[in-house]
């Protein structure tokens, strides 16, 4: 009728509009029909523009998605909650394994050192252990390793430092140990280079340092044993290395090993580092801060952990010493000095692709008051 497109009276749309027996005449109709026409317009205008904003139920929408979104993070919160009771309760079971494994071992093995009263030059030593990859195999053309020729490598190099220390005497040794002991599992070369587990490998390699020490501990001029250790990269927890923390990682059982079968030796200290990954120490006056090297370059550590440690700790760092690229290099930067020492495992399955060598062995330097380091040992071991 508005639009014109019916041919009809308004009268007689009356009963048909607004019910049997309301009979209007045609002005009322018109008037009622363009009444309902705005109203019917207004509702039309108002459901557009719920349509065009967030309706209501665009909102309930809305509401069921944080919902959702809620309870899928309280579920990822209660995973991650159950994860950290399922590896404290590991933990703990593993911590009272190894305390049972240290008390036998104690009691059968004790590593036990004379008293000495030695009179020796200002002069101490300062032992390196690093990358021994324990339960690594590999056998190419440059080299070939496995746990016994780990251990047999060991002996030697107990045998070598026990020459040396007897040549100069000094009356203190530190034993820096720069990680990767085991050679782990973190990706599936390893696993296939492996000959022990992860956590076999760990234990092992640990007494074999712990009687190692002892031995070296035996010369007669040594009154007091420093054992300072960081973690490298082949053992931590998390195999992928962008999910994984630096930090968190199994090679920190080490010292507590140290600790259980040193603790009735006045003689031994076991120093925990207060420097996150680095290692720092002091011999005669010098300042030398070692680490793994995994994430450093020689080149460039020297001089970034002297501006950090002066910077932070308001401490002049004089060496440094990395690890990890299995191989000897050495570079000096304003009057630092910097040390990359070899692996005891030597050349592996990676080397050898890659057409790369370097001797095995480990490094061992005296220091004196009055030089610094005045002598370095780079023992071979292949």
């Amino acid at each position: 009728m508005v639009d014109k497109t019916i041919d009809t009276e308004y009268e007689d749309l009356s009963e048909t509009l607004f019910g049997d027996g309301n009979c209007f005449n045609s002005s009322e109709v018109r008037k009622r029909m363009y009444g309902m026409k705005r109203l019917i317009d207004i509702l039309e205008e108002e459901r557009e523009e719920n349509i065009a904003s967030p309706s209501l139920l665009t909102e309930l929408d809305l509401k069921k998605i944080e919902l959702e979104k809620e309870r899928q993070k309280f579920f990822d919160q209660r995973r991650e909650f159950k994860k950290l009771i399922t590896f404290d309760a590991r933990f703990d079971y593993l911590t009272e394994k190894l305390i049972k494994s240290v008390d036998k071992l104690n009691k059968e093995k004790p590593l036990n050192f004379k008293e000495y009263n030695y009179n020796s030059a200002e002069n101490e030593a300062l032992l390196v252990f690093s990358d021994w990859h324990y339960g690594m195999v590999t056998d190419n053309i440059w080299n070939t390793y496995n746990t016994e020729i780990c251990k047999e490598r060991v002996k030697v190099l107990v045998a070598k430092t026990k020459q040396h220390i007897k040549l100069h005497k000094p009356n203190a040794l530190h034993v820096v140990l720069l990680g990767d002991a085991p050679h782990g599992s973190i990706h599936t070369g390893c696993r296939v280079e492996a000959e022990e587990d992860a956590c076999d490998q760990l234990m092992h390699v640990a007494e074999i340092m712990a009687e190692a020490i002892a031995e070296i501990g035996q010369c007669e001029c040594i009154e007091i044993i420093n054992i300072y250790s960081t973690y490298g990269n082949h053992v931590r927890t998390i195999q992928n290395k962008k999910d994984s923390k630096h930090s968190d990682n199994m090679e920190k059982i080490i010292p507590w090993w140290f600790k259980q079968r040193f603790k009735n030796e006045s003689k031994v200290n076991i120093i925990d580092s207060e420097y996150y990954e680095f290692i720092k120490l002091n011999i005669l006056g010098y300042n030398i801060v070692a680490t793994h090297g995994d994430l450093d370059k020689i080149k460039d550590f020297g001089v970034t952990i002297n501006t950090v440690f002066t910077k932070k700790y308001h401490e002049e760092i004089h060496y440094t010493i990395l690890a990890d690229k299995h191989h000897l290099e050495e570079f000096e930067q304003f009057d630092i000095e910097n040390i990359l020492v070899r692996s005891l495992c030597g050349s592996d399955g990676f080397a050898n692709s890659h057409r790369l060598f370097s001797n095995a062995g480990q490094t061992l330097m005296f220091f004196t008051k009055e030089d610094g380091r005045m002598a370095t040992y780079n023992i071979k071991l292949n």
